[in-house]
């Protein structure tokens, strides 16, 4: 799907094998990472901002017929709660601890319920388009510019979304804040896999998404005190505004620049990082011209293609690696709009649900370590399963709703992180790129499917624990086909995954 950010993440694992030129003029981590990592991190808060606000733009509500229309024969007399009538007019909304919401901006239920589920697909299919759209970008005219026209149009829609005059307007600019959103994970990701050398790029790959966290963290607190659909996406908007910081600090990749040929530009942007980490800084200019002959050269060779991705040697562990992708998009996303829609104190829940995932993050980096990466994998997957369906069967109380959803959603997060890396271990180097780009398009489907999953507990009460408590045993139980990459060595060419054991 986003074939920027599948380049980095074969480079950062297969550079491993070989001298990293510029890990070796500028070190593999240092000050000048530290304050690439740290700044570049930040945009990761309005990731969370955007892709969860929606567990408060929709929650569900009571309402009650106020109005029928009288010209009809059966007139409805007894009024029960969020129940529809054919004849009926206008509706009246018991928002509880909400105040004004989309649904009751624009009644969005009976017939038209499925419009709060869409939005938020839309939002999803803007990330999917976007990731798209600004991998290619990146890799076309460089991540800084792109990266600055991203975020830029974050905070640009961000502020017109408050202001949506009907739902259509609001729908789009959702769309829109999830194509550019979309470029500020992508290129933000690229930057720091670029920066950082291989030694530290798998921790750096799994504390960049503590940033995210925070930001699913603080979606609560901010429709706390802002109850009303406008001025809570207003008050998310407004944080954006430290992203003009960007404007100032934000430098080229060096390794982009030396991939285009660019070595004057990225001559001096090395030096600088290589003073600031207090490196040497002779022969700067001649190691980079070396570098980009190597890849100059290496870039002549026939492109492999996405077939080859289903080629037998490769099938189990693309059909594998797609299905497990799209049951923790499913999975992630929509437990927690489950558990904003049907806990009793939704701020508590989401925050729980939200901060346990740091130190799952964290449990992620030593379990992969210690026990691998498949043995995680199915752990995590069924352990949330269990904890879900568990969550359908016990007691209606808000102490074991909010365990048993937060241990669900803190397991999705253990699993969310291992794949990434387990992935791009399972495929060789020449379709690494293709085999995570098909898996993250298999995640991002899941995450437009999951709103519409949960939405249903209103009139399916049990389908949701079913769903999200089954699918993931299923994709626990499908991992155990895939062999284990813990302490192997990468793979470079079909021929050696055929010699597989």
């Amino acid at each position: 799907m986003v074939q920027t950010i599948q380049n980095i993440i074969q480079n950062g694992i297969s550079d491993v094998k070989k001298e990293d030129v510029l890990s070796k003029l500028i070190g593999q981590f240092g000050t000048w990472q530290f304050i690439v990592v740290s700044t570049v991190s930040l945009v990761k808060l309005s990731s969370g901002w955007v892709q969860l606000a929606i567990l408060f733009l929709t929650p569900a509500l009571t309402f009650r017929c106020v109005q029928f229309d009288e010209s009809t024969t059966n007139v409805t007399l007894s009024v029960e709660n969020s129940t529809c009538y054919a004849n009926c007019l206008a509706y009246e909304y018991d928002t509880g601890q909400f105040g004004n919401t989309i649904v009751s901006e624009w009644d969005l239920i009976c017939d038209k319920k499925w419009l709060a589920s869409f939005t938020q697909m839309m939002l999803q299919l803007g990330i999917l388009v976007g990731s798209v759209i600004f991998g290619f970008l990146a890799d076309r005219f460089g991540r800084k510019i792109t990266f600055l026209i991203s975020v830029t149009t974050v905070m640009v829609v961000g502020f017109g979304i408050p202001f949506s005059p009907n739902y259509e307007v609001f729908t789009t600019l959702r769309f829109l804040l999830g194509v550019a959103t979309a470029g500020t994970m992508v290129i933000s990701f690229v930057i720091v896999m670029e920066s950082v050398g291989p030694k530290y790029r798998e921790m750096a790959g799994c504390l960049f998404q503590i940033p995210f966290i925070i930001g699913h963290m603080t979606v609560p607190l901010f429709a706390y005190y802002y109850r009303n659909w406008d001025s809570y996406t207003l008050a998310l908007a407004v944080p954006t505004l430290i992203y003009l910081g960007y404007f100032f600090l934000l430098s080229e990749s060096p390794r982009w620049l030396v991939s285009v040929g660019r070595v004057e530009e990225a001559t001096i942007i090395v030096t600088k990082a290589a003073s600031m980490n207090k490196m040497p800084t002779t022969k700067i200019r001649e190691s980079l011209t070396s570098m980009a002959d190597a890849i100059k050269s290496s870039s002549e060779q026939p492109k492999p293609n996405y077939l080859q991705l289903v080629h037998s040697s490769l099938r189990t562990k693309t059909i594998c690696c797609c299905f497990i992708w799209l049951i923790t998009g499913v999975t992630f996303f929509g437990l927690n709009q489950y558990i904003s829609q049907t806990s009793s104190d939704p701020f508590v829940s989401v925050a729980a649900a939200a901060a346990i995932q740091i130190p799952s993050v964290l449990l992620s980096i030593w379990l992969m370590r210690y026990f691998g990466r498949k043995a995680t994998t199915v752990g995590g997957s069924c352990l949330g399963g269990l904890c879900v369906i568990t969550l359908g069967c016990v007691p209606d109380t808000f102490a074991l709703q909010l365990t048993l959803g937060s241990l669900g959603v803190s397991c999705a997060s253990i699993v969310a992180t291992t794949i990434y890396i387990f992935t791009s271990e399972l495929y060789p180097t020449v379709v690494r790129n293709m085999g995570m780009g098909a898996s993250s398009t298999a995640m991002r489907i899941g995450s437009m499917v999951a709103p519409f999953i949960s939405n249903t507990s209103a009139s399916v009460p049990w389908l949701p624990t079913v769903v999200f408590g089954v699918a993931p045993i299923a994709a626990g139980a499908m991992c155990l086909l895939l062999p284990e990459t813990k302490g192997r060595q990468l793979l470079d060419s079909i021929e050696e995954v055929k010699n597989e054991k």
